[in-house]
């Protein structure tokens, strides 16, 4: 059982930012858009608290496990059922993202991705505070929201009572195995070329050269929708690689690291397991309902849950509408409502 003598003091800045059960890194109110866009572009990152209420919180989960149960193997009360012989082969195992990736070509098949089955999530991509936080830190208010996933990791420590006793029942080690890469560290934004992924988004075939063009700031998002203690697993980086960093790193790479096939062809591009920047890792726990926003300069991933709750969290990406990289996938002349969104929403079809 973890225990407050086992939780380690993180000093942020200078602060050590505590609550009773675990610490936090330092994080803004959503009212002090000058703290926290002087932060983001110190470190590339900030996190800001409560941009989502707790019963917000409570449905997005829920919509986490009506899909973990959908096939009736996993059960949410049972730990012997949370085993990788009935945990969903589609759940990310490296950042444990739910569901497929919703691929811009993937969008029309609702069952692989859920999406037309969560409208909490689809709230929480309309919350006007989620909003305002991405439009003060872009500089733009007109800003498409990206069609992205839920994440969720399951408790990696054997001390729960109901886990332990599922483990010993089965297979001691059973439960390491749920485990997640470990220093995974990587971009969605291509040093070398500049393009991204964006889920939810159709590349832009009348861009060019998206190298020559590449000027604008671009982030990516999440919400943690529980608490997120260090030990629950959660979002690391590179803080400050950013800017000069990340441009003399790619000059530096460019024509080692950067013209290797499987490198070249890629958006997503994992930092080299002995770059010196892994020394500068650093962990980002999080208070359930608070927002991360990173610049997609900066070398980031997801460090393993080794405690005994589960880590979840909604990942979200917005882009304003002037930067011509994508387009929105679906268009309003093709958009089913009644397929994809059953809870009638004007508001996310006009988004469209």
């Amino acid at each position: 059982m973890a225990s407050s003598n086992r939780i380690a003091a993180y000093l942020i800045d200078g602060q050590i930012v505590q609550s009773m059960a675990a610490t936090y890194f330092r994080s803004y109110a959503a009212s002090d858009i000058e703290g926290y866009v002087a932060a983001f572009r110190r470190d590339g990152f900030v996190v800001i608290d409560d941009v989502l209420t707790s019963d917000e919180c409570i449905a997005s989960c829920a919509e986490i496990w009506d899909y973990l149960e959908r096939d009736g193997k996993v059960h949410r009360d049972d730990a012997a059922s949370w085993g990788n012989d009935s945990w969903p082969r589609e759940v990310c195992r490296n950042g444990g993202f739910v569901g497929r990736f919703p691929f811009w070509k993937r969008m029309k098949k609702l069952e692989p991705t859920f999406l037309n089955k969560q409208p909490q999530s689809w709230r929480n991509r309309q919350n006007e505070v989620v909003y305002t936080a991405f439009a003060n830190i872009l500089e733009a208010d007109q800003l498409w929201v990206s069609i992205d996933r839920y994440g969720v990791m399951r408790p990696g420590k054997v001390a729960h009572e109901l886990l332990e006793s599922a483990v010993e029942a089965t297979e001691p080690n059973k439960n390491l195995d749920w485990t997640t890469k470990d220093e995974w560290l990587h971009w969605d934004l291509s040093p070398f070329h500049f393009g991204t992924s964006a889920a939810g988004f159709l590349p832009n075939e009348e861009l060019g050269h998206v190298r020559e063009q590449y000027g604008g700031v671009r982030v990516q998002g999440l919400i943690a929708l529980r608490d997120c203690p260090v030990e629950s697993g959660g979002f690391h980086c590179v803080p400050g690689f950013t800017d000069d960093r990340f441009f003399n790193w790619a000059k530096d790479h460019e024509h080692s690291y950067g013209s290797l096939p499987e490198v070249a062809a890629r958006n997503f591009i994992e930092v080299p397991k002995d770059d010196p920047m892994r020394r500068e890792i650093t962990r980002v726990p999080m208070k359930a309902g608070s927002l991360l926003i990173w610049n997609s300069q900066l070398p980031h991933g997801n460090f393993p849950n080794n405690g005994v709750d589960f880590r979840m969290v909604q990942y979200v990406k917005m882009i304003p509408t002037k930067d011509k990289e994508f387009l929105p996938a679906m268009k309003l002349s093709t958009f089913d409502r009644t397929a994809w969104y059953v809870y009638k929403c004007p508001a996310v079809v006009a988004s469209f």
